[in-house]
């Protein structure tokens, strides 16, 4: 791995749909895989449906940077059934179909979301268009956290280089702060972890030809977005960010 990325998304709310849920539709308490790559798409100009290929080829990581609460709200979709699109061609009025569903929302004092995400790609070019882009802030599409009522901000923080930052070698005990594929955890550190609230699920992964859903993963993460300690099979990365901090990652594909 060479260059790596490391941007932050803000919004107000999101909403990042569980893939087996229907008619209660219930949220990830982050942005999975799938969606960070559909942000770097917009961010790039891929059109929908045309970069799964492309950009599975890079990694992600994901760190959640603020606290966040749940509110279920119902929803009124508009019915687009095949013989409702003559009468919504003319602006008349067909039944709306009324969903539950579950929004991120900030918690405590914090009045946005905040999601930092690290990507490398092996091309190198591509990686540095998305850098260009972000910190020009002027992406190709619009940004949104799940949801296009979800619009989102981003905020470029930094591309690194090899030397700017640490590899941690598998097996050594670090404070991670992002999502962490569980396939890739050894043991969590729990007499050195002081409050912490894990969620373990399952989260896209990646899409196939067709848009067909491959098979997801299990991620573990803490929700309050406070580092948890773990000791991992593969390697973390250790990035140095300002004012004086550092924040250790996994990225999703190891």
């Amino acid at each position: 791995m060479n260059e790596v990325l490391v941007f932050d998304l803000t919004g107000p709310m999101a909403h990042f749909r569980k893939y087996y849920t229907n008619t209660s539709a219930l949220t990830y308490g982050f942005p999975p895989r799938t969606a960070l790559m559909g942000i770097v798409a917009a961010v790039l100009g891929y059109e929908r449906d045309s970069y799964y290929q492309e950009l599975d080829r890079g990694r992600f990581a994901v760190a959640v940077k603020a606290p966040t609460r749940r509110l279920i709200q119902t929803v009124n979709y508009v019915r687009t059934k095949k013989e409702d699109l003559p009468l919504l061609r003319r602006l008349g009025r067909v039944p709306g179909t009324q969903t539950p569903l579950e929004f991120l929302l900030p918690a405590g004092e914090y009045r946005l979301l905040r999601f930092r995400v690290f990507f490398a790609h092996p091309d190198a070019a591509l990686l540095r268009e998305a850098a260009r882009r972000l910190e020009e802030g002027r992406t190709c599409f619009p940004l949104y956290l799940g949801l296009t009522e979800c619009l989102a901000t981003a905020w470029y923080v930094n591309l690194f280089e090899v030397r700017e930052y640490q590899t941690v070698a598998p097996g050594t005990t670090v404070a991670l702060t992002s999502v962490l594929n569980a396939a890739h955890l050894d043991m969590v550190d729990l007499p050195t972890a002081e409050t912490a609230r894990l969620v373990r699920e399952r989260a896209p992964y990646a899409f196939g030809p067709g848009r067909t859903l491959r098979p997801p993963v299990a991620v573990v993460y803490e929700a309050g977005g406070r580092p948890l300690p773990v000791r991992l099979r593969v390697a973390a990365y250790r990035f140095p960010l300002p004012p004086g901090g550092e924040e250790t990652v996994a990225f999703l594909e190891g």
